[in-house]
């Protein structure tokens, strides 16, 4: 660190991007979104890294296809607060960073930059050689340099003054020992409540479809209901696996939708590259679990989880396919579900479950585009819908809702449920409230009152007391 000369406004204030000016990684965020778009690269670019291209010329080919605009990315207020003080002051700022020049230009023009600094195909520009860069072009002790990481001591070793961010207790206290005037500014991380907010937590309830086959033999047996739990503990991470992975290809849309943007993968609150391998050791815990209890049920899990990725990576922009696929993956879990129990489902049953999940992936779109239409835009980001097609999406729904109850009607008026019930007549008590909630939250959907339509049947008392009101219908009708 050189000494300081006070009477110098005038040093160039050099500002990190990743994880300090923006929350993410401008190459991270940019490799995701060339996944997103082209979901063989997910193969291609670990193949380009280990044929000797290096770090810097991987950056470069995924610069030429993705460029970020910035309106998509997070910045951390305080760092953005810091540039606009120097620039008031008449100082300029530089922006540095690991990732492609490419990248980092649209960035420095939209926070006002002089100019910039990046991996330029050759040098990956981190650590040390962005000291030798910064002290080549500003010379020794001739810029200020804020940094994020323990590898910008290298920077901060050969700048005038040091300003960290979010930094470690033991970084705070290293980077103190070569400049006693140190600043440090807040970063915009979370609370440790994000990380398991990112997991989607909300969403398990729907593996609780794992235990329906047993409830509806009426089976008992403790070490079916044991070795489903498992079922629904391997679903459960599994899941979680996905949508961290969705939630990480979707970054760019949902940063632009009015609810998405607060997940805490969007918000920034949470580092991506760890929650990357999270989400890979989720997964892989789920299928071990789940081939752990058998080869069928591993194989009805590696199912779910390739019709998932699927989804995340082509369905989910496919019109109305992804509304489809959501319905099928409902019914794989009442069909796993089986499969561990040993239980044959009644065809009506996983009819009804089709329909039923069927209308509410459609009230999911249907409040997606109400919200659009409020907010007088006319098609989401990352979909295939258009705001005209509200009345549509809403037919289908009630007709899927409906389609739901005829085949419900018709499973209580067949056969097969006099061998399970003494008093089947009653199990007609449970469709009113049925019939009540697909027409309530259809209503609430078209009135913008639900976004996800599960957090709204675990917060709709409504919803809780229709489900009270079949659960009597059924107990009485046993």
């Amino acid at each position: 660190m050189s000494s300081p000369s006070p009477s110098d406004d005038t040093v160039p204030l050099v500002v990190d991007v990743d994880g300090t000016l923006i929350a993410g990684d401008l190459s991270v965020e940019s490799a995701l979104r060339l996944i997103a778009a082209s979901p063989l690269a997910l193969f291609a670019l670990p193949l380009r890294l280990f044929r000797a291209e290096g770090r810097a010329a991987l950056k470069r080919r995924i610069a030429r296809e993705v460029v970020l605009p910035p309106t998509s990315l997070v910045l951390n207020p305080a760092v953005v607060d810091e540039i606009s003080a120097a620039r008031a002051a008449g100082r300029e700022v530089w922006l540095a960073s690991g990732s492609d020049e490419r990248a980092v230009a649209p960035l420095a023009d939209a926070v006002g930059a002089a100019g910039h600094l990046g991996s330029d195909g050759r040098t990956n520009l981190t650590g040390s050689a962005r000291a030798a860069a910064l002290v080549d072009r500003f010379g020794e002790g001739g810029f200020d340099y804020i940094g994020s990481e323990r590898r910008d001591l290298a920077v901060w070793k050969r700048a005038r003054r040091a300003i960290g961010v979010g930094l470690s207790a033991r970084l705070t206290r290293d980077v103190r020992a070569l400049d006693g005037a140190a600043r440090f500014l807040p970063a915009p991380g979370g609370r440790p409540v994000d990380f398991f907010r990112a997991l989607r937590p909300h969403q398990w309830i729907k593996n609780v479809l794992v235990f329906v086959p047993l409830v509806a033999a009426h089976d008992t047996e403790a070490m079916r209901w044991a070795a489903t739990g498992v079922l629904f503990i391997a679903f459960s991470a599994l899941a979680s696996g996905t949508y961290l992975l969705n939630d990480l290809f979707d970054l760019p849309h949902d940063r632009l939708h009015a609810s998405k943007r607060h997940r805490p993968l969007a918000a920034g609150r949470i580092p991506l590259l760890p929650m990357m391998g999270v989400a890979a050791a989720l997964m892989a815990c789920g299928l071990g679990a789940a081939f752990g209890l058998s080869a069928a049920a591993g194989l009805a899990l590696l199912l779910y989880l390739a019709a998932t990725l699927f989804y995340s990576l082509w369905l989910k922009r496919r019109l109305f396919a992804d509304v489809v696929a959501l319905a099928m993956l409902y019914a794989l879990r009442v069909a796993a579900g089986s499969i561990v129990a040993s239980v044959s489902p009644s065809p009506w049953f996983l009819a009804f479950f089709v329909f039923f999940f069927l209308d509410l992936a459609v009230v999911k779109r249907l409040a997606e585009l109400r919200a659009l239409h409020e907010a007088r835009r006319s098609e989401p980001a990352g979909r295939a819908y258009a705001v005209d097609d509200l009345p549509v999406i809403a037919a289908l729904g009630a007709g899927a809702g409906f389609a739901a109850l005829v085949v419900f009607a018709l499973y209580v008026s067949g056969p097969a449920v006099s061998a399970l019930y003494d008093r089947p007549e009653f199990l007609w008590l449970a469709l009113p409230p049925l019939v009540y909630w697909l027409g309530r939250i259809m209503l609430l959907a078209n009135r913008g009152k639900v976004d996800d339509p599960v957090v709204f049947a675990i917060r709709d008392p409504a919803a809780w007391l229709s489900f009270a009101a079949g659960a009597a219908a059924f107990a009485a009708a046993l």
